[in-house]
């Protein structure tokens, strides 16, 4: 997978098509019960869960693999998050959940345009 792309160039349909799948795997789970009360950095989990899925829609949906300056900062900062949040979820339902977003995250990350990157 190659890194980065600049504006202008097209999207690595590799990173998009992987992207694809794992969110539509995502949406049709259900909120695993024991993240309901988990917050990582005073930051609700189901908050998380619901900036990933709000980025996301709009990245495999009307963007088509790119997202604006604002979305990938909360992408990053969901990312941050969810690094310092799986290593600690103990039940696997929960722990899988939360990987599957930091995966997403990171992919998206990964094929962010060089000038979005901070």
């Amino acid at each position: 997978m190659s890194g980065g792309h600049r504006a202008g160039e097209g999207v690595n349909r590799e990173v998009f098509n992987e992207v694809s799948v794992l969110f539509a795997e995502q949406r049709g789970l259900t909120y695993p019960e024991d993240l309901i009360t988990v917050e990582i950095h005073g930051y609700p989990m189901l908050l998380i869960d619901g900036d990933m899925a709000g980025c996301v829609t709009g990245y495999v949906g009307h963007a088509r693999g790119v997202l604006d300056a604002d979305q990938l900062r909360i992408v990053r900062q969901c990312a941050r998050d969810l690094r310092a949040l799986v290593p600690r979820l103990r039940r696997r339902e929960g722990r899988s959940y939360a990987a599957r977003w930091l995966r997403i995250a990171e992919l998206i990350m990964s094929d962010a345009p060089v000038s979005s990157s901070p």
